[in-house]
């Protein structure tokens, strides 16, 4: 049985050498051989039928092309033929993977009109928020409001707010607290959640 398998090599070697020279008959001899194997191995790794007929008719392009190098002392023809066809299946499956990974970048963005509607909507909302925050804390007292100016908009502490302004730290933290009670039941007058 080892001696059948050899004698085929041998056959194809030779149909492969004929191929090399420009024989059309030769290579359709060895195309009739070949293809069959070569498009099981291209329908495994690339999962699509037509992609596969594709691949092996760009692939038996590939050993026509290439056949003047091959040579019988380095490989089998069997085994230089799924050689060359396997390089061409990697190169369609990173250009596949490629064309993917693109396809995927250009889809998960956003579409820029929708975009710019959403940035703007966001703009809108966070005026109308600032607009609504300024309205409410200026109907705080006036001690109320400098206090919390200080501590939201010029990030003091309640220790430092207390040694800037001269107030006792146990006021300042009464004053505070009280204030940010009155400013959220007032939002909450306001229809706003805070």
């Amino acid at each position: 049985m080892l001696e059948a398998k050899l004698i085929i090599d041998d056959s194809d070697n030779a149909l492969l050498q004929r191929v090399a020279m420009g024989d059309h008959a030769a290579f359709a001899q060895f195309y009739d051989r070949v293809s069959g194997p070569l498009y099981s191995l291209a329908l495994r790794m690339l999962s699509d039928e037509q992609d596969a007929k594709d691949a092996l008719q760009e692939g038996m392009e590939e050993l026509w092309r290439k056949a003047p190098n091959f040579d019988p002392t380095r490989s089998a023809a069997f085994t230089w033929s799924v050689m060359i066809f396997r390089s061409r299946l990697l190169d369609r499956l990173r250009s596949r993977s490629s064309k993917s990974r693109l396809l995927e970048k250009v889809t998960a963005q956003t579409d820029p009109i929708s975009m710019d509607d959403h940035t703007s909507l966001q703009s809108l909302t966070r005026s109308e928020d600032c607009s609504l925050v300024r309205r409410v804390l200026s109907a705080l007292r006036e001690e109320q409001q400098e206090l919390l100016r200080h501590a939201f908009f010029s990030g003091w502490t309640q220790q430092e707010i207390a040694d800037n302004t001269g107030r006792p730290l146990g006021t300042v933290k009464t004053t505070i607290r009280r204030a940010l009670i009155e400013l959220r039941e007032r939002l909450n007058q306001e229809g706003y959640e805070a």
